[in-house]
């Protein structure tokens, strides 16, 4: 027999904790468009709409697998995002998530041999993706289980540039999620693939010749997460994230050249943890602090972010 409080909390996770959690795919400066996937589904005509804020900054990077501070040395390579997330149950199996950002970037003198401006900005890439729940814990005595498909669009905005805010490719994503709560801690995985494609190499770039595209190498991506709750109001979350590319070029390797920053084989380990909390019925708030622990020709940056969720549909609005 389910109890009545499990399905309150699995529920009050999915609507006011994971949700949330979808801001964390957006803070690297590796520049990753991608979402962060759950096993649970909100009541039916339910969903959440949130808003967050993330500042990333690096002054080290990985040139390959070696930190070091290279053409940063003195300076602050940052970035601000503003992330929109909706995230809507079609029925108690089927959601649909939609996210979409803008970010400003800066780097002070431009430094490197990258060239471009201090500052750029501009809209981000939009994802959307629809996660199909076929096992569900609370009927069942496995974890839930759940297959997530998703497509990104590339932002219109400028690379080749040290700080430019993201990589300009399209491409799709597919990832098998499952989890588990129980009233103490509820714990998750998604393992996925993503297939990125080609952009048009900045003409104006260091070391663009002519009209040519660069190929943006696709990538498996690891997302494991933890959450404790702490009384009926708040909780704690941990999150670590691997996201490992298929192929690619090195930074000073052959064939690299800074307009081809897209083409990097760009591997990176985030840390990060998370405070939530119901700030009434239907909303919450959280706020957040990572860092990358480990990578592969990207930026060694730490991120602080901070979002505020709000509850949609059923009884929070009769339904859509």
């Amino acid at each position: 027999m389910i109890k009545q409080n499990t399905i309150f909390r699995v529920s009050h996770v999915r609507c006011a904790v994971v949700a949330a959690l979808f801001g964390l795919a957006g803070w690297q400066l590796a520049n990753k468009a991608s979402a962060q996937g759950t096993p649970w589904i909100a009541e039916p005509r339910t969903g959440s709409l949130t808003v967050s804020f993330y500042n990333q900054s690096a002054t080290e990077f990985y040139r390959g697998s070696e930190v070091t501070e290279g053409p940063l040395a003195g300076g602050d390579l940052a970035q601000n995002t503003v992330w929109l997330h909706a995230n809507y149950a079609l029925n108690d199996a089927m959601a649909v998530d939609l996210q979409t950002a803008y970010a400003r970037s800066f780097v002070e003198g431009a430094r490197g041999p990258s060239g471009g401006e201090e500052n750029y900005s501009g809209l981000y890439d939009t994802s959307i993706s629809l996660t199909w729940r076929f096992v569900d814990e609370l009927i069942s005595n496995a974890p839930s289980v759940a297959l997530r498909v998703g497509a990104t669009i590339a932002g219109g905005y400028d690379t080749g540039y040290i700080n430019s805010i993201g990589d300009g490719a399209s491409g799709v994503e597919g990832a098998l999620i499952v989890g588990k709560f129980w009233e103490i801690l509820g714990l998750s995985a998604e393992v996925g693939y993503r297939i990125r494609g080609s952009t048009e190499v900045n003409p104006d770039a260091v070391g663009a010749s002519g009209s040519e595209d660069v190929d943006v190498p696709s990538e498996t991506f690891v997302n494991l997460l933890a959450f404790v709750p702490i009384g009926s109001r708040l909780s704690i979350a941990g999150n670590y994230r691997v996201v490992n590319a298929a192929s690619g070029l090195e930074i000073g390797g052959e064939g690299f050249s800074p307009s081809r920053f897209p083409g990097l084989e760009d591997d990176s380990q985030i840390l990060g943890g998370q405070l939530l909390a119901d700030v009434f019925s239907n909303v919450s708030a959280n706020v957040f602090y990572g860092r990358v622990v480990g990578g592969r020709n990207t930026a060694k940056s730490s991120v602080i972010g901070v979002g505020l969720s709000i509850g949609i549909g059923g009884s929070f609005g009769g339904g859509l």
